[in-house]
């Protein structure tokens, strides 16, 4: 038999049922590569079409879970989709932290983080997470300085007696931190030079049970977690952080009008996801959180925690984030901290 050259071969005319299968097969790769070209646009147009999770990384009852609750529950009528709140705590913020960093980039999973964010990295060495990188920003929610707190039975009624009684005692006087290391801490002892018991707690709320019980004598904290205990009488004021004193307790003085200048730290809370969110997504939360954030309940709520409405959007809050982790690094060579393992 005489051989068939190649390319009559590839002249030879394709049989009528080989020809049909091969244009049905041609049309479902079109409609399949039409599909996966448009799914993440559809998603994306649709957003959000399921409920959201907004983890707090702290447990129930702290300052944290107050504003990510309220926030919830402004969010989802705007967003038109519940908008569930999961407390994930430990580790100082980085267990509910790690949990968003590594969930889907969908925008079905925030987080509300707040300083601990960006001042943790520098306490532990081998984080699960770049808090920069591995986050995508949405919106700031506030600011707020912190306040030196004293349980009621404080033998010091001021701070300057608080000062003098800490230098005269050293390693006497107690102070709670709330979470895994605390860089205000840190701080207040660079900048005093004082020597005191540090008292680690999961979270602001079991550190205020015992300052106000009297089991530890002092922390520091913001009135977003400790402001209706002030107001109350169950624990007092001692001193304020940031530059000038706070209108709503105007007799509290600040460290630099005690002598103790470089304590200008705030806290600040703020609203993420995971790393290579959508744009669209990303906008569509940012412009629902400016919504929150102008609504009279909310602003009252804030201004009740001696915290500023921050300027809302995911540019102020990638800026916020940024600029405290360089602070925080400097801080760390400063006072030569070491992360622990």
């Amino acid at each position: 038999m005489t051989p068939v050259p190649p390319s009559a071969a590839l002249r030879a005319p394709i049989p009528p049922l080989r020809r049909r299968a091969l244009s049905r097969m041609g049309a479902a790769l079109a409609v399949l590569a039409l599909a996966t070209g448009t799914a993440p646009a559809q998603a994306q147009t649709d957003y959000p079409n399921k409920p959201i999770r907004l983890v707090i990384p702290f447990p129930a009852g702290g300052s944290s879970d107050g504003i990510g609750r309220q926030i919830a529950d402004k969010l989802g009528p705007l967003l038109r989709q519940s908008v569930v709140v999961e407390n994930k705590g430990g580790a100082g913020g980085v267990i509910g932290a790690d949990a968003v960093a590594k969930a889907a980039p969908d925008g079905y999973t925030l987080v509300l983080v707040d300083v601990f964010h960006t001042s943790i990295p520098i306490y532990t060495k081998k984080m699960p997470y770049d808090a920069v990188k591995d986050f995508t920003p949405v919106s700031l929610v506030g600011r707020s300085p912190a306040f030196w707190l004293a349980t009621p039975g404080f033998a010091p009624r001021t701070a300057r007696e608080a000062l003098a009684h800490a230098r005269a005692q050293p390693g006497k006087m107690t102070m709670a931190i709330a979470g895994t290391g605390s860089v205000v801490v840190d701080l207040f002892r660079a900048r005093t030079g004082l020597q005191f018991v540090s008292v680690p707690y999961r979270g602001s709320s079991p550190a205020l049970v015992d300052l106000m019980s009297g089991q530890v004598e002092t922390m520091i904290t913001t009135l977003a977690s400790a402001g209706p205990h002030l107001k109350s009488g169950k624990l007092r004021a001692l001193a304020v952080t940031g530059a000038q004193r706070n209108a709503d307790f105007p007799d509290v003085p600040t460290f630099a009008e005690l002598g103790v200048p470089g304590m200008d730290y705030e806290q600040w809370f703020g609203v993420m996801g995971p790393a290579k969110l959508p744009q669209p997504i990303v906008d569509k939360l940012a412009g629902a959180m400016a919504q929150v954030l102008q609504m009279p309940d909310v602003r009252e709520r804030l201004v009740g925690m001696a915290m500023e409405v921050a300027p809302p959007g995911p540019q102020a809050m990638q800026r916020q984030v940024e600029d405290d982790e360089a602070r925080w690094v400097r801080l760390a060579k400063e006072l030569d901290i070491k992360p622990l393992d």
